[in-house]
């Protein structure tokens, strides 16, 4: 069987070589209509069969109210992942872990924010990982890689380019949830560890990394997000995991008691003075130098174990809490007056130094201030 295409017109089907026949004259076809022409040859002759299409190559198919019906309207494009808004928020972590990392470098104090209370927690034993690694540090570190990820993505989403931008996606969530979890375990050693006790920097942090969590979680497609549920819980299990070892877990016990005292302990200095510390402890005394501190403070204490235990007994230590800390209890009259903001903090000759300072540091400024009163002297 052989097939040929012909065309129909209102005059009939047409087939190549064939007349007009009123057997196949339609009465109600467009002027131009597709046409098939089946061929088959057998012993007693040659059979046509024509197949007559409902629509022309070239044709819109008529309408039955005579009216054209408009174009389907485009697909609607789906939401783009907020890569600059979690870079936005990413951005704002990393400056405020930058300028934790760098006080907690340089020994100086932290400005606390609607609060006083600060200072006790990012001096505490949890600031640190193992004691070692700043946790502000591992902080900033987390922040900046979740913005360059973010600024990455919307590159990329510029670009159009979903291969790239699709694992970026993915990376990016990932990010948020190491920041989420890690602000939700400090979150909960806050209120065990330090019960009635406000830290601005922390919980500003918290919401930080929540708000990137959620926002990379709803611009998520639906099947990634399914995709990227077990990684994720893998992910947050392995951090507090990390976290457990390296900070410690305080005593979940304390949230429920509402214990909003801490018993005033003096502690145990276990370093061997040298010759110099003790000289320096004694020539601090009697030029009137002061270190302000806390017995909670664990930068007052690395002050203290800088000098030594034969230092003590000259050092110029002033304790703001020698009766203990208590929930609402102010400090010693002494450190309230020289209106402090952290722990420790030196006053040698009127001049402030905050944080811990190197024993060549607290030299040079006992002999600018043996100058001064030399030169007072003289005139």
């Amino acid at each position: 069987m052989a097939t040929a295409h012909a065309w129909a017109s209102p005059m009939g089907c047409l087939g190549p070589n064939l007349r007009s026949s009123t057997a196949f004259r339609p009465t109600q076809l467009p002027k131009r209509w597709p046409l098939a022409v089946h061929i088959t040859r057998t012993r007693r002759g040659t059979n046509y069969r024509f197949d007559c299409s409902a629509k022309g190559p070239s044709d819109e198919e008529p309408s039955t109210s005579g009216r054209t019906e408009p174009p389907a309207a485009p697909a609607s494009r789906p939401c783009r992942f907020p890569f600059l808004p979690i870079a936005a928020l990413a951005g704002v972590g990393l400056a405020e872990t930058a300028y934790l990392t760098y006080t907690k470098l340089v020994g100086s104090s932290v400005a606390c924010p609607l609060s006083t209370a600060c200072a006790s927690v990012l001096t505490s034993e949890y600031a640190s990982l193992w004691g070692i690694i700043p946790l502000s540090a591992a902080g900033m570190l987390a922040y900046g890689v979740v913005t360059a990820l973010a600024l990455s993505g919307h590159s990329a989403a510029q670009r159009d380019d979903a291969d790239t931008e699709a694992p970026l996606r993915t990376a990016v969530l990932a990010g948020g949830l190491l920041l989420g979890t890690t602000s939700a375990y400090l979150m909960y050693i806050l209120v065990t560890a330090f019960p009635g006790e406000a830290c601005p920097w922390c919980i500003g942090s918290a919401a930080l990394s929540a708000s990137i969590v959620a926002l990379a979680a709803s611009g998520l497609p639906k099947r990634e997000l399914e995709d990227a549920a077990a990684p994720g819980a893998g992910l947050a299990a392995a951090t507090l995991l990390v976290l457990s070892l390296g900070l410690g877990t305080p005593d979940a016990s304390q949230a429920g008691t509402g214990i909003t005292e801490l018993e005033y302990k003096q502690p145990v200095v276990t370093t061997e003075s040298s010759s110099q510390a003790v000289s320096l402890a004694r020539r601090l005394r009697e030029a009137g130098a002061k270190m302000y501190g806390a017995f909670w403070c664990s930068h007052c204490y690395d002050q203290k174990q800088e000098f030594g235990r034969e230092a003590m007994a000259e050092f110029p230590y002033v304790e703001c809490f020698p009766e203990g800390w208590r929930q609402g209890v102010e400090i010693a009259p002494a450190c309230k007056e020289a209106n402090l903001s952290g722990f420790p903090t030196w006053v040698i000759g009127g001049e402030r130094f905050e944080g811990e300072q190197s024993l060549d540091v607290l030299e040079a400024a006992l002999a600018k201030l043996g100058g001064q009163a030399t030169a007072a002297v003289t005139q």
